[in-house]
């Protein structure tokens, strides 16, 4: 029997538009009640007066799908916001005066992830099973399938590749600007989902099976696997290196019981999770904003959080904004841009 879980937006399983890191206890949350837990903490007992956060500046809605289900974002060579739209296959370019012009992928592809490929085209990474070449125009260059794919994490990578997450196939891959698709071996039991480059220069890599962390070589050897420090019913999602030379991911918990978190982990393999977030939030996409700190979104609260990395206090934020976030950019115009279900909200930060 498959169990799953509807959140409205047209009636799609809960795990095909979150971030890969919550699919696999979607249809548990279902049944438990959850999605994910836990109180917010700067990790003092004082309580003192929260800085002024993330204020709404503008909401855009026009030219956005109604079921659209904004996944990914990426600043464009072009000076637009690039979001992947899950639900209607499609990428949405939103210029800075909000201005969104749609374009459609290829039928099923199911875009997840988002990012710029060394050869300045619009790179598309699809839960559907194949990865996409666009350029700026929105024009489909290529169109590569990954048979057995589901890949919901890209970058522009080490070696002039692209590198991809694929828990369809528990793998990580490689793809070149022209299209040859490689892909390596990751310990038994593991799942991919999300993928950064680290300061060391290797690829690391969240695992939402095992609960923990992968440093892949940019060869595709994986060098190590950890998980010490990631308390018990928490699993990683998204994952950015910082200007600290660490990186640090979301987590979310599979019971109402547990709180989800903010981990940290250093390249030498010590993690450290840094703060809790808020019941029933979702935490998902974490990104580097202007001021150098962190922000992430939060896929079932109304809100959006910040890691001070000076401090690693975490905060959240209540800006205004609907629920349903988990594309988040720091955009080209110095605004923190969130893509809901199908809205897009851009932020004074």
């Amino acid at each position: 029997m498959t169990l799953q879980a509807y959140d409205g937006r047209d009636n799609l399983p809960l795990e095909a538009f979150m971030r890969p890191g919550t699919r696999i206890t979607a249809a548990l949350a279902a049944v438990l009640g959850v999605f994910a837990a836990g109180c917010s903490s700067s990790g003092t007992t004082t309580n003192p007066p929260q800085a002024p956060g993330p204020t709404l500046s503008a909401t855009y809605t026009s030219g956005i799908s109604a079921s659209a289900a904004l996944e990914g974002a990426v600043n464009g060579p072009d000076g637009r916001i690039w979001f992947t739209e899950f639900n209607d296959n499609n990428l949405a370019a939103v210029t800075t005066s909000g201005t969104v012009t749609e374009y459609p992928m290829g039928g099923g592809s199911q875009p997840c992830d988002v990012t710029v490929g060394p050869d300045n085209n619009i790179w598309t990474a699809g839960y559907g099973g194949t990865i996409e070449k666009v350029n700026t125009s929105g024009t489909i260059l290529n169109t590569y399938p990954v048979a057995g794919s589901h890949i919901c994490g890209i970058i522009s990578g080490p070696g002039g590749l692209l590198w991809f997450a694929d828990y369809g196939n528990d793998k990580v891959g490689t793809i070149t600007t022209s299209g040859v698709v490689n892909e390596y071996n990751v310990p038994a039991g593991a799942q991919p989902v999300s993928i950064a480059l680290g300061s060391d220069g290797n690829l690391w890599v969240t695992d939402d099976i095992t609960a923990s962390i992968l440093k892949v070589s940019p060869g595709g050897s994986v060098l190590a696997q950890y998980s010490a420090g990631i308390s018990a019913h928490n699993y990683p999602n998204a994952i950015v290196a910082a200007p600290d030379n660490n990186l640090y991911f979301t987590e979310y918990a599979n019971l109402s019981t547990v709180a989800p978190h903010i981990g940290r982990i250093t390249t030498a393999g010590v993690i450290t999770e840094i703060g809790t977030v808020t019941k029933a939030s979702g935490p998902q996409q974490i990104i580097i904003g202007k001021d150098g700190n962190l922000y992430f979104s939060e896929l079932d609260a109304a809100k959006v959080g910040k890691v001070t990395i000076a401090s690693h206090a975490v905060t959240e934020y209540s800006p205004g904004i609907g629920k349903g976030g988990v594309a988040i950019d720091a955009g080209p115009d110095g605004r923190l841009w969130i893509g809901t279900s199908q809205t897009i909200y851009a932020l004074k930060y």
